[in-house]
């Protein structure tokens, strides 16, 4: 960490001091091509007040209070909101619906729930919510707000959601400073999908990485189990976003049929995730003719009367809702029984090469799946070959593995 004076502005007060990561630069600058940045509708929140009243117990205590400071921000940011905690104690957040000061008033709002929630009426006066004036290297500078003009101006100033449908908004989330202060960066490959009966192509799925920067080293699965709910959330919709502007860029003004979108249960299941999510599902459906296909991930050991409840959460925004399992399944998923899935997908993995030994496989995965639902598809068969034979098996869809040199 580095300590960063803030430039205070042509109308602020004296330079405040705060800190910023270095590691942040990339994240940070996606920012300044929007116009965001000079327009002064991206702002900091301080917590400095919280760790100054709790003093020595502040390091004991912070991951508690960073856990209810981003479920506030959560709660409270509007669709395409973003926030990232980037020092011990600020947090940017940017809000591309609202104006200047419409996000000046309503940081202070968000600040001042939060110190009443951890100082009790003891609320200072003067709050910690500046204005972020340049982004440069990860070093952050801002300047001090005049809070009640900003109140009385942000009564008459309007909404930005027409403008910013000009020009949305860049990809915030990717990459992004995980809980355990790793940088991630979401990249995903696109693979073409296919109906097997009559063996046409129906579109593309989306296949997530995750990569720890710097070095660019891809998380194994228990990796990913092991991020935090919000990271997760974090991981889904950048894996949408990234692999929607792929599709847009590769295949230009020609729509794919469907667009497979996968989507971890725990995000459905956070009412904080859902809303997001659900704007990036509405956006994927416009660059396909049939619709989107939702796939629920990392369902393994999820209640089938807890999944069935999001899938019906999901369902109005896509064309179909299938379960995607980490592996071919080795029994019958009977926790998948009653959820009413339009289908059951599952990783190849290392499938097996030699053609017999390959069907043999898929027949007993396929004969699995299919106790508990009509559809199944697999994913990331390794040559068109096997595309064949999966229908042999059983299967009524299957995509092939994209070479790495696709990833982005």
């Amino acid at each position: 960490m580095t300590t960063t004076r803030l430039d205070p502005g042509p109308d602020a007060g004296p330079p405040i001091e705060r800190f910023s990561s270095e590691d942040l630069g990339s994240l940070l600058e996606r920012f300044q091509a929007s116009g965001m940045l000079d327009e002064g509708r991206i702002n900091l929140i301080g917590l400095d007040a919280i760790a100054a009243r709790l003093g020595d117990r502040w390091d004991g205590r912070r991951e508690q209070i960073y856990q209810h400071v981003e479920r506030t921000l959560g709660k409270h940011l509007e669709s395409g909101g973003f926030f990232q905690r980037v020092s011990p104690t600020d947090y940017l957040v940017v809000q591309p619906e609202l104006g200047k000061f419409g996000g000046q008033a309503s940081c202070m709002l968000y600040l001042r729930e939060l110190l009443g929630h951890f100082l009790g009426g003891d609320v200072p006066e003067a709050l910690d919510v500046l204005e972020v004036t340049s982004l440069s290297g990860g070093r952050i500078f801002a300047a001090e707000i005049d809070c009640a003009y900003a109140l009385d101006a942000a009564r008459t100033e309007p909404r930005m959601a027409a403008l910013e449908a000009a020009a949305p908004l860049p990809d915030a989330w990717n990459p992004f400073v995980a809980a355990d202060g790793r940088t991630l960066r979401v990249s995903c490959t696109l693979e073409p999908i296919f109906e097997l009966k009559a063996f046409s192509q129906i579109g593309f799925r989306i296949a997530r990485r995750v990569l720890s920067m710097p070095g660019e080293i891809e998380l194994n699965a228990q990796d990913l189990r092991n991020l935090t709910t919000a990271d997760v959330e974090r991981v889904d919709l950048a894996t949408i976003a990234r692999g929607v502007s792929r599709l847009r860029s590769e295949q230009g003004n020609a729509k794919q049929p469907t667009l497979f979108l996968p989507v971890s249960y725990t995000t459905l299941a956070s009412q904080r995730g859902r809303g997001p999510l659900i704007a990036r599902f509405k956006e994927a459906t416009t660059g396909v003719e049939k619709g989107v296909v939702c796939e629920i991930c990392d369902i393994e050991g999820v209640p089938g009367s807890a999944l069935a409840a999001v899938t019906v959460l999901i369902k109005p925004f896509c064309l179909i809702v299938v379960g995607k399992l980490r592996e071919a399944p080795a029994r019958t998923p009977e926790h998948l029984r009653d959820v009413r899935l339009q289908g059951i997908a599952f990783e190849s993995g290392q499938h097996p090469l030699d053609h017999q030994d390959f069907i043999a496989w898929a027949e007993r995965a396929v004969a699995n799946a299919k106790r508990v639902t009509r559809s199944v598809i697999i994913h990331g068969l390794s040559a068109p070959e096997y595309l064949a034979l999966a229908g042999l098996a059983g299967a009524s869809h299957a995509s092939l593995g994209a070479r790495r040199a696709q990833t982005g």
